[in-house]
């Protein structure tokens, strides 16, 4: 997830991680594992495990025993045994390594994608890595392995922007601008100079250098958005948000930009599909194509993610603004929150840990 420009609420003693449709897991008071599915508890683990992180459709995690397990549609399944393993869940991956290993868990199947791995990056819908020996820079994408570039005297890993499903980068030799999209390489421009940049899923902004235009790809096509440099932008799923070199916040969604403040904001944040503004001391959205006021006040702490935004109001009560609609989701005070995906998890007392999911507020 990027990094908001907002406070974020540290969860202490209590760090979950879940799906928006059906998956969350947590590690109870007694530091044994659990994991909600569907609207279901179940335990996975009686020691306290290593670590974890819930992907799509399935979590994995790290056991006692430093074996990297993961579970999905009721089972818990080995993947591998050693140390230092690192792995990483998403969406529709599970990308792990140990050593120079790279491996790929997608749609049931594991595939080792490299032996010669030294760094790589796992996203929503595809895996880019550095070929040590080869000198060559990868992608798997769909169940396909690409090879971008190669004959390489170093490892540019670190100067590439990956979105979900979008890789982009300046090619060293030639300073062009080159995207990998839908298994397709694009260049989006022939010559950059220090060029701003950024990539989501479907979508990528950029600054052209020479007459400082702002640009955007988006879906297959190249649209001109702006003339002169916009003060920021940010992208996300699809969508959008910059303030122009006027000061003006704008938004764009669907291939079409919208002026939603006439106020340079104090903060915004781009993350997935949603975008949210401050103006006039309110907080702010747009849902729809509409703009909804989420409170007139900044709540702190609030998180973001896919489709949901969650804060604790002046109460400490919990509440959600999601499908265009603000709720308040409880009435007691709450100790701990987190939103993974659009489902909200919160710590009420002690340790009563409860998911709100579908509508519906479920309790271990």
């Amino acid at each position: 997830m990027k990094k908001l420009g907002i406070i974020l609420f540290l969860l202490s003693s209590l760090v979950i991680h879940g799906f928006g449709q059906q998956l969350a897991a947590f590690n109870d008071n007694l530091q044994k594992f659990w994991v909600f599915d569907g609207g279901t508890f179940q335990q996975l683990e009686y020691l306290e495990i290593q670590d974890y992180q819930v992907g799509g459709y399935l979590v994995a995690y790290i056991d006692n025993g430093s074996r990297l397990k993961l579970y999905r549609n009721g089972e818990v399944k080995t993947l591998l045994t050693g140390s230092p393993i690192k792995y990483t869940t998403t969406d529709y991956l599970l990308g792990y390594s140990l050593y120079e290993q790279l491996n790929v868990y997608d749609n049931g199947q594991s595939i080792v994608l490299s032996t010669q791995c030294d760094a790589y990056e796992v996203r929503d819908s595809l895996i880019g890595w550095h070929n040590r020996i080869d000198q060559t820079i990868q992608v798997y994408y769909e169940g396909g392995i690409y090879t971008i570039e190669d004959g390489l005297i170093y490892n540019p890993l670190d100067s590439y922007k990956m979105g979900d499903n979008t890789i982009v980068y300046v090619q060293s030799s030639t300073q062009q601008l080159k995207l990998f999209y839908q298994g397709e390489m694009i260049i989006l421009d022939d010559f950059v100079e220090d060029i701003s940049y950024e990539a989501g899923r479907d979508i990528v902004a950029f600054i052209d250098s020479p007459d400082q235009s702002f640009n955007v790809f988006y879906k297959g096509e190249v649209i001109s958005l702006e003339t002169f440099k916009p003060k920021s932008f940010q992208v996300g799923d699809e969508i959008l948000a910059y303030v122009s070199n006027l000061g003006r916040l704008k938004y764009f969604s669907k291939g079409i930009v919208k002026e939603v403040s006439n106020y340079e904001p104090q903060f915004y944040d781009v993350v997935d599909n949603v975008l949210v503004f401050e103006e006039q001391g309110f907080l702010k959205t747009v849902c729809n194509g509409e703009i909804y006021i989420i409170e007139r006040y900044i709540p702190q702490p609030y998180i973001i993610d896919w489709n949901t935004v969650a804060y604790l109001d002046e109460n400490r009560f919990v509440k959600i603004f999601q499908n265009c609609e603000s709720e308040a989701i409880t009435y007691e005070k709450v100790n701990e929150i987190n939103v993974i995906r659009d489902l909200v998890i919160f710590v009420e007392g002690i340790n009563k840990t409860k998911i709100y999911f579908m509508g519906q507020i479920f309790e271990k």
